[in-house]
């Protein structure tokens, strides 16, 4: 199923993981350990929450909505994936949380009347997109003059096909095989540029390393495979 060309191709892929959001121990385990530290990061650079107007794009399940709906944030999620919006809504339906949850795309949304966002979420998103530009523009547009947009996604190295590929989907199975295309991934400098051209500044870039030996993940330097920041709209 595609149904915003701008969305993607791999919208198939997470048809089939209903069950599966909110399962720590099944196959999309992987953003069940990275979660709390997005989260957290997003948070120490967002400030206060309470009230802000936030849109996670591609929000699957639902997992890093809920925890900005936790803290006081008027949330509204979209995805492509019906499947992951039921589960979504179901889940936070089951924990008292009032999200704004949406079967859409950028390019879908942008063209509903509501005010700019505070915050725009775009993690673990932006390396399932066919047309990054397009997309980002679509993403950008609805968010307000010095309004944040926070990012994580892919470095496109060698290192990072080697790691994202290779050892997180054939060795470790951290997520499942075919979940990731290395012709998405993206340099950090393509990105920067993409958002200057929608008039918006790279502020920060940091790595989120995996540490094989605690089985965890960390903040780092290091962003030559999995990166994430955030940028303020001029």
């Amino acid at each position: 199923m595609r149904l915003e060309k701008n969305m993607g191709a791999d919208t198939d892929r997470f048809e089939k993981y209903a069950a599966e959001w909110w399962n720590p121990t099944g196959r999309l385990f992987s953003l069940h350990r990275i979660n709390p530290l997005r989260f957290e990061y997003f948070k120490e650079k967002a400030g206060e929450l309470k009230d802000r107007r936030v849109l996670d794009i591609g929000c699957g399940g639902g997992l890093l909505a809920e925890r900005f709906a936790s803290s006081g944030a008027f949330v509204t999620g979209i995805d492509l994936s019906p499947v992951a919006i039921e589960a979504a809504k179901k889940h936070s339906a089951e924990n008292g949380l009032e999200i704004d949850y949406k079967t859409a795309s950028p390019a879908i949304l942008v063209k509903e009347d509501h005010e700019p966002f505070d915050i725009v979420i775009c993690a673990e998103v932006l390396e399932h997109v066919d047309d990054l530009a397009g997309f980002l523009k679509d993403s950008l547009s609805m968010l307000k003059p010095r309004g944040t947009f926070f990012f994580g996604t892919i470095n496109k190295t060698i290192k990072a096909r080697f790691f994202a590929l290779f050892i997180a989907e054939d060795v470790l199975k951290m997520v499942p095989k075919g979940t990731h295309d290395y012709k998405r991934f993206i340099r950090p400098s393509l990105l920067k540029e993409i958002l200057e051209a929608n008039s918006t500044e790279m502020t920060e870039i940091k790595g989120m390393t995996y540490d094989p030996l605690r089985l965890e993940f960390r903040i780092s330097e290091d962003t030559s495979v999995n990166y994430l920041g955030y940028a303020v709209k001029k």
